[in-house]
């Protein structure tokens, strides 16, 4: 509390403004002035009025091109609506474009071919427990129930997906369906994107959300945003609704670091440079609700050598384990993903060893792994005692354990049972088919878990009166409530996508204001 308090006061020493000024009012022009001249940043304005004049209007603004952005603007142009996206990067897609793709959904007929049962009630009661009952019910069960016509509706805009499922990383269930052809959140956002672009839904890139813009001072509408576009402030009016999809902040040091202080800058991320936060504090300006900001997950899916996200060659745990650089194992490769990331950061170097055979290895990008071979972030070998040598000699592993730490686990495979571990019989397969991969891998800040509140499952923002702030919506990773203190692997795509059409839908039936 002292340090925002004192941030606050440092912003009103710059600007000569008090909270008191803006709450009485005097200090409305002196905020329009001072946003035209650039002194004020997110995060240091109170309130910004409308203008008396907007240089730009559309129904309904969205702020980001990731899956709930995309899938938004969809959904509001096809409910009637004009809709604006901005994106502050070079690129669409921001972390989407660089996830894996995996959806997680309960689809019983198909799972049933594979032997495995499932149902979206037991997606449902596993996401829950997996986020230590801190997710929001509701929504929970929203979004469960709506997983599967979320990933049809991602095949009607020409998403395809593998029809077989597996257990993704993190995921608990057989219920992971990933983007075929090895396409991952790429394949997604490139389908989106076609999408967008055959409705004529304007994307204006390198445009940045300064502010919120509000009829008073923490009460009435949502009017529309002050955005940055080459330096320049422009007022652009929103008739019906503004919808917040900028994902969340695990790539801002200092903002992750406030809410864990272990998650320094030594600690790397798996999230695009633009992860960065700035819309939750913008919110927040306008009265907005936060909840969870301390639920950071950390995923094992950084490279050891070059401390960034993916040059991995493996992908699933099923033909795979999980070793230390003493050559054994110390954790179910099917556990959950905080549960994992803790385990890895007890070990020599905070390093696992993801070591799996061509069965597993097989889901990955086959040009990637050529690749990451070939620059030797990853290594390669015909037999195992001929990997427990490459490793001997680039890591110091022990040849002998790690060659017993495999044939260990292969036996309980045989015994259908993992006694050391406890890994579930139907992710405990065999490492047995060459050639052998072993990808040096870290731990990275993956997920925030934590954001804006919106109310139940209508993705309008709250505040912290628990009252809705008239045409402000958000969705996907920005937000809190979905998945409690741990997300489960998969369970990402499906957030955004369910949630994200659903707040395109709210926010073109607002009446235009004007």
């Amino acid at each position: 509390m002292k340090s925002d308090e004192k941030k606050k006061t440092d912003g009103e020493a710059k600007s000569g403004l008090s909270r008191r000024d803006f709450i009485t009012g005097t200090g409305i022009a002196a905020v329009a002035g001072a946003l035209a001249t650039g002194a004020l940043l997110p995060g240091k304005v109170e309130a910004v009025p409308p203008p008396k004049k907007w240089d730009r209007t559309t129904d309904v603004l969205i702020i980001g091109t990731g899956y709930s952005g995309l899938a938004a603007a969809i959904e509001a142009h096809d409910a009637g609506s004009k809709v604006t996206i901005i994106e502050k990067a070079r690129i669409i897609g921001g972390n989407s474009a660089i996830a894996s793709g995996i959806y997680n959904c309960a689809e019983p007929d198909v799972q049933a071919k594979y032997g495995i049962k499932d149902s979206p009630e037991q997606h449902y009661q596993q996401t829950l427990a997996a986020g230590d009952f801190r997710g929001e019910p509701e929504k929970v069960k929203y979004m469960t129930d709506n997983a599967l016509a979320g990933r049809k509706w991602l095949e009607k805009q020409g998403v395809q997906f593998d029809e077989k499922p597996y257990t993704a990383v993190g995921a608990l269930w057989a219920r992971s369906f990933d983007p075929a052809n090895k396409g991952r959140g790429g394949a997604i956002i490139r389908a989106l994107k076609a999408q967008v672009d055959k409705r004529k839904i304007p994307i204006l890139m390198n445009v940045k959300l300064r502010a919120l813009v509000r009829q008073k001072t923490l009460e009435g509408d949502i009017m529309g945003a002050v955005v940055t576009e080459r330096g320049k402030d422009i007022y652009f009016k929103a008739q019906k609704a503004v919808i917040l999809a900028t994902g969340g902040f695990a790539a801002d040091v200092a903002m992750r670091s406030k809410h864990d202080p272990r998650l320094t800058a030594d600690v790397p991320t798996t999230n695009v440079s633009t992860a960065t936060g700035e819309s939750i504090v913008i919110a927040e300006n306008e009265g907005a609700d936060v909840q969870g900001m301390d639920f950071i997950q950390m995923l094992i899916a950084c490279n050891y050598y070059t401390k960034k996200y993916g040059s991995l060659t493996n992908l699933g745990v099923d033909h795979a384990l999980f070793v230390n650089l003493e050559g054994v194992r110390f954790v179910a490769e099917d556990q959950r993903r905080d549960v994992m990331a803790e385990a890895v950061l007890k070990q020599t170097r905070k390093v696992l060893l993801w070591v799996a055979d061509e069965q597993c290895a097989k889901r990955f990008n086959p040009k990637m792994t050529e690749e990451i071979i070939k620059d030797n972030l990853a290594f390669r070998a015909n037999t195992l005692e001929q990997l427990a040598r490459v490793l001997n000699e680039k890591l110091q592993v022990p040849e002998k354990a790690f060659v017993e730490s495999v044939a260990k686990y292969n036996e309980s495979v045989k015994n259908g049972k993992d006694v050391q571990f406890g890994k579930k019989p139907e992710n405990l397969k065999p490492v047995s088919v060459g050639p052998f991969y072993a990808s040096p891998t870290q731990a990275g800040v993956h997920h925030t878990m934590g954001g804006i509140e919106t109310k139940g499952t209508t993705c309008q923002v709250i505040d912290r009166e628990n009252k809705i702030i008239p045409r402000l919506y958000a969705a996907g990773e920005v937000t809190g409530g979905v998945h409690g203190t741990n997300r489960v692997g998969g369970n990402a795509t499906v957030d955004c996508v369910v949630f994200g059409r659903n707040a395109g839908i709210n926010a073109a039936r607002e009446k235009a204001w004007g």
